[in-house]
């Protein structure tokens, strides 16, 4: 059973008043007792990271929200970092468990929550102080179910120039396109209203065992949703890990795209709308592409994994999706090595090698 941490039970009257203000305008119920934001933390040995990631939610001007921090049996200091961390926050929780995965650890996240709306943000990023205030004041100011705003990949925390604020209200299916298009599948640069969580099913938000869970996530809860307000404010920094599994080596977890795809694009299929599918397709249409792309540049590592097998079916994905890929909004420098992959590989890989050559330095800028 996990274990759950006490909550703090205090409040900071600027923030509670400014909260129940806004609420009363949308004309949503208000209460003490339950906090306006509930943001849930998964955490798996990011000792290293948690302090940048809990002094930037520690700064937060908007502070009616309790934290939630799930650690999914780390093996590092990550939960005593943890529990140095709680006594700073109004209200935090740790909740410990063994070993399950990012999806099980938000949805475990999910399930502990009291707060009207939801935010998610991982453990090795870093947000601004603004934050939660931003997102907070865009949903319930033009009463939408979600509201997002820009994030930012980046190795270090940097000055960045923000460009004048923009605010756009989209229907679902306008944001669904937008997040096809865009690619911004991950779930920590929105807040979300708890009601879009409700499964009459009973089934999680989230995809035990899979990695790319965001975009599965999100296609359902944007789909329940019938307002989306967008902001282009950055806010959210993502830590670009050159190291982690989308920098790799070709692994058994990266196939988990695949997989992923196809459940998007059976609730696609299922939300009714050609449009909403033909995008999913096209993503589907890049997932063996994106594969033999990152083995063209990495190769695999993993020694359980037959590379032979795992090519094979690859390959064979990939000429099937082809046409398809080449037909889509692809870029023309994607479309150019998907050209590369299907009648050049060895050149690919050349290029490739050619690019490990000139050092970490430049494969970083290139990267970024």
């Amino acid at each position: 059973m996990p274990h759950i941490g006490i909550c703090k039970l205090q409040t900071r009257e600027t923030d509670n008043q400014m909260a129940e203000s806004l609420q009363e305008d949308s004309g949503l119920e208000t209460s003490r007792d339950c906090p306006a934001i509930s943001l849930i933390v998964p955490v798996y040995n990011t000792a290293a990271f948690l302090p940048r990631c809990l002094d930037s939610l520690a700064a937060q001007v908007f502070s009616d929200f309790e934290l939630i921090l799930v650690d999914d049996g780390s093996t590092d200091q990550s939960l005593s970092v943890l529990e140095a961390y709680t006594k700073r926050f109004v209200c935090a929780s740790i909740i410990h468990q063994e070993n399950q995965g990012l999806s099980a650890a938000r949805n475990v996240g999910i399930r502990a929550s009291k707060g009207a709306y939801l935010a998610f943000v991982d453990s090795d990023d870093w947000v601004a102080p603004s934050f939660l205030q931003s997102l907070y004041s865009m949903i319930v100011g033009t009463q939408s179910d979600i509201s997002q705003i820009a994030a930012l990949s980046t190795v270090q925390p940097r000055e960045i120039k923000q460009a004048p604020e923009k605010q756009r209200v989209l229907s679902s299916l306008e944001a669904l396109a937008e997040m096809f298009e865009t690619e911004e599948y991950s779930v920590c640069m929105r807040l979300y209203a708890r009601s879009l969580f409700d499964d009459p099913e009973g089934s999680e938000t989230f995809p035990i065992g899979l990695t790319c869970e965001d975009r599965v996530a999100n296609f359902k809860l944007i789909s329940k949703a019938q307002r989306i307000v967008v902001s282009n404010k950055i806010e959210y920094f993502y830590f670009q890990n050159l190291g982690s599994i989308s920098f790799g080596a070709l692994s058994r977890r990266s196939l988990d795209l695949l997989a992923a795809d196809a459940l998007v694009l059976e609730m696609a299929e299922a939300y009714g709308d050609i449009s909403i599918y033909d995008w999913a397709a096209d993503r589907s249409a890049k997932g063996a592409y994106s594969l033999l792309v990152k083995w063209a540049r990495f190769g695999i590592t993993e020694a359980a994994l037959d590379e032979k097998a795992v090519l094979s079916k690859l390959r064979k994905r990939f000429r099937a999706d082809y046409p398809r890929l080449m037909a889509s909004k692809l870029s023309f420098a994607k479309k150019l090595v998907a050209w590369q992959l299907r009648y050049l590989p060895r050149l690919l890989k050349a290029e490739f090698r050619l690019l490990a050559l000139i050092g970490p330095k430049h494969r970083k800028a290139v990267v970024q």
